[in-house]
């Protein structure tokens, strides 16, 4: 009886440790899940195809960008904020010198995934590579990159001196010019021309060895990449084993994938919010659609509009913007109003006067002032309503990229709020890759709308933008004022300077500044946050219940 109780415990212990050892197993699968899959540029933009996997080389698009940062870390890794994140830079530190000419950078202790350390040597290759590529480096000029540089000297492994040919604003070149150097791995690399590294940009053997959190596991251009844990990584484990991207050339492809669990985490496009109780059983948090603006560019070389190079024209096409309404409705309440090209949100470098109307938007919404303006301009009504001047009517054409049903929703409540006020605007929706060489100054275009993102520009000086001869200014803006004012903010030490040119920007609209849409993220409930995070580029996603 007593050997039989003991066999009975026995057998009992026996089966309670298979239910713990079971539950254990049962508890870690659903605690700890390992792998994602989405698509590129989510919370941030449509998804785009990758086509290149080397720093430098690459055309700079959302999509290439985001899968380099997940095996190459950026000197500097400027986050959300807007500042310098020191845990996730390989930079440890920056010694800015009194006049404000040489930058000494000094390294972490980081290592390749082969284990070799990362140099200053290796972040050297780099800007020798942005030298090599010169005008076909799509970031050629900002942060004054490279033009600035007058000497970049090797100190010691871990420490790289660089020194400038002009005294600048530290802030600046850290965030828009140190901000684009990536370590590569030079030993590797220099046996090979820069044209090669441009031919080899999609190669998956170029990138075997990497410093960052994730290496390339798997690469089949136009339909999937995907990666594996580094182990060999110096910063924190990344908070996925595994992360797979499909390519999906729209966003509505990528919101069924969604829905049906191809994907576990993705974004409701605008135009489809009405859709999301399909997703309801997901997580939500909404994005700030990264840093950036959005803006009607003007060709003021253009003879056929030369209205447009009138002040008084630009102010009124402002003025007649109802951006509430188009934030109500276009982005179904998910937006932040802009009046200028610093960005809303994060506001961290709007000025005073920026975050006054940011806060009270009707205070730039005035139809009559600008019937007012036009008026002075010398433009009067005709008998359709369509003002005129000397015979010549006040109509232009505006391009609109075909990448978003809601851009277009946009363009067709811009066309209404300026024909109130008298002026004819016609919509030629073409594709984004049209639009884009199309724009040059002095071609045959009028007007056109852009989505900008400060990347790797983070600090907002204008330069590029609005600058004469700037490399981004489409329309051939050019103001004498306005060129002080961005040198200024690039040079002095002191955040008032870009206020100023902020102010100006607005008082001016060398472009016609429009609102920015935030965007509806959804992930699967077994997803951290953190881990989601994992598969999101150069946006902030904030957590909350959506109705």
């Amino acid at each position: 009886m007593v050997e039989n109780m003991k066999q009975l415990s026995c057998l009992l212990l026996a089966f309670a440790g298979v239910v713990l050892f079971s539950f254990a197993l049962t508890g870690s699968a659903v605690a700890a899940t390992t792998s994602m899959t989405t698509v590129t540029s989510v919370g941030l933009s449509p998804p785009m195809n990758v086509n290149s996997l080397l720093p430098v080389v690459n055309n700079d698009s959302s999509a290439n960008a985001q899968i380099i940062s997940l095996m190459f870390r950026p000197l500097l890794w400027i986050g959300t904020n807007l500042k310098i994140n020191w845990p996730q830079s390989i930079a440890k530190s920056i010694t800015v010198s009194p006049n404000r000419r040489k930058f000494i950078i000094h390294l972490k202790v980081w290592r390749w995934s082969d284990g070799r350390p990362v140099t200053a040597e290796d972040t050297l290759a780099c800007l020798t590579l942005i030298r090599q590529y010169g005008p076909r480096y799509p970031n050629a000029g900002m942060g004054g990159i490279p033009n600035i540089i007058e000497s970049a000297v090797v100190i010691d492994p871990r420490t790289l001196e660089i020194t400038l040919k002009r005294s600048v604003n530290p802030t600046w070149f850290e965030l828009n010019g140190l901000s684009q150097l990536f370590p590569v791995p030079a030993w590797r690399w220099k046996h090979y021309s820069i044209d090669t590294l441009s031919k080899l940009q999609d190669n998956p053997a170029m990138v075997s060895v990497v410093d960052g959190p994730y290496n390339l596991q798997r690469f089949v251009p136009g339909r999937s990449i995907s990666f594996i844990r580094n182990p060999h990584y110096s910063g924190n484990p990344s908070a996925l084993e595994h992360l797979h991207f499909k390519m999906y050339t729209s966003d509505s492809s990528a919101f069924w994938a969604l829905k049906t669990g191809t994907i576990q985490a993705g974004m409701i496009p605008h135009y489809l919010y009405a859709a999301r109780s399909m997703v309801k059983n997901l997580k939500t948090c909404v994005s700030n659609g990264g840093y950036g603006f959005n803006y009607v560019t003007l060709n003021l070389t253009n003879p056929q509009v030369a209205f447009f190079r009138n002040v008084k024209v630009r102010q009124a096409l402002a003025l007649a913007i109802n951006q509430t309404q188009i934030i109500q409705i276009a982005f179904h309440g998910l937006g932040v109003p802009s009046f200028n090209p610093v960005p809303t949100n994060p506001d961290t470098y709007l000025s005073p006067e920026m975050k006054k109307l940011v806060a009270h938007p009707a205070l730039a919404y005035k139809p009559s002032a600008a019937k007012q303006l036009l008026t002075e301009a010398g433009w009067q009504p005709g008998l359709d309503g369509v003002r005129m001047r000397n015979g010549q009517r006040l109509q232009f054409t505006m391009m609109v990229p075909d990448i978003s049903q809601t851009l277009i929703a946009v363009a067709e409540m811009l066309k209404a709020d300026w024909q109130a006020i008298g002026v004819d605007m016609r919509l030629r929706v073409v594709p984004f890759n049209l639009e884009l060489a199309k724009l040059h100054p002095h071609g045959k275009w009028d007007a056109s709308m852009i989505v900008w993102s400060y990347d790797p520009d983070y600090y907002p000086s204008g330069d590029g933008l609005f600058n004469t001869d700037g490399g981004s200014n489409y329309g051939d803006y050019s103001n004498s004022m306005m060129d002080k004012l961005v040198r200024d903010s690039t040079e002095k030490n002191s955040i008032q300077f870009l206020y100023q040119y902020e102010n100006y920007a607005y008082a001016q609209q060398p472009v016609i500044f429009l609102p920015y849409p935030k965007y509806v993220v959804k992930y699967d409930q077994d997803l951290t946050h953190a881990q989601l995070m994992e598969g999101v580029y150069s946006v902030a996603c904030h957590p909350q219940r959506l109705h």
